[in-house]
């Protein structure tokens, strides 16, 4: 099992208000099937900053919801592409909001690396 820790991930889109609500909907989706009911701290989706046609975020993952998250998908997120399990973990989660429609953009954010 790869050491997991809390994830920051870079959301970038052009359409926040849409994206963002799905987005915050996956995620209340996968605290219930992680038994993580009523936990405001799981996941936060910072406000966005908007340039030349784009909304640019941040959307923190805490430790206990992270490894939750793999300990369930372990199958799925393994056996993804990437070279490190960060990318493979934000590979996944891209693939779950892309299947309910959010357009957004997600990738390892630069204070992670």
């Amino acid at each position: 099992m790869p050491n997991i820790d809390a994830f920051l991930i870079d959301f970038v889109t052009t359409d926040f208000e849409s994206d963002s609500k799905i987005a915050k909907e996956v995620l209340i989706e996968l605290q219930k099937v992680c038994n993580l009911d009523n936990h405001d701290s799981d996941f936060v989706l910072d406000s966005p900053m908007y340039r030349a046609g784009w909304y640019f975020a941040k959307l923190f993952l805490s430790k206990e919801f992270a490894k939750r998250l793999y300990n369930l998908n372990l199958n799925e997120i393994d056996n993804l592409k990437g070279k490190k399990f960060e990318d493979n973990f934000i590979s996944w989660l891209s693939i779950k909001f892309k299947s309910k429609k959010c357009e957004a953009q997600l990738k390892t954010a630069s204070e992670m690396k």
